[in-house]
């Protein structure tokens, strides 16, 4: 029974941490919940969790309606959902430090393309600011994720 429950628990983990990052926002440190984009990432392309992907799609639907940033985030992971499976040649679940750098390549033309929708110095600086804090906190939520999910 209480192996179940476990189970249970370790397979719905990564679900909740991203419904958890995408609901706790913060102006500073979370904007409009960005950091649920760490386990969209992680749990759809780096260690491929089942059934995450539509999970994932919808959060990314629900991340660009929070921020306002039309269907950026959406379309940004179908086109790199769909060319990640068409792909052979790069296996992201051996990459060093837990795919932080296929990360940074995933987030980077996003933010400049959110950063460049209004440019002026405090976007300029907020987004860079808040690519900065969401690199810096993909290691510990990665780590985290998979401690939970004993990999």
């Amino acid at each position: 029974m209480i192996y179940n429950v476990v189970k249970f628990l370790r397979v719905i983990f990564p679900f909740v941490v991203t419904l958890a990052l995408w609901r706790l926002s913060c102006s500073w440190i979370n904007p409009a919940g960005i950091l649920s984009i760490i386990p969209i990432f992680y749990c759809s392309f780096v260690r491929p969790v089942p059934w995450f992907a539509p999970f994932a799609l919808i959060m990314c639907f629900l991340l660009d309606y929070q921020i306002g940033s039309g269907f950026l985030w959406t379309i940004y992971y179908c086109l790199v959902y769909a060319a990640m499976n068409l792909q052979m040649f790069v296996d992201l679940s051996h990459t060093k430090k837990y795919g932080l750098y296929a990360f940074m390549a995933f987030a980077g033309p996003a933010f400049l393309f959110m950063i460049f929708q209004d440019i002026n110095w405090a976007n300029l600086f907020g987004g860079i600011a808040t690519f900065i804090v969401v690199c810096a906190i993909y290691i510990p939520t990665v780590i985290t994720i998979r401690v939970v999910q004993n990999d």
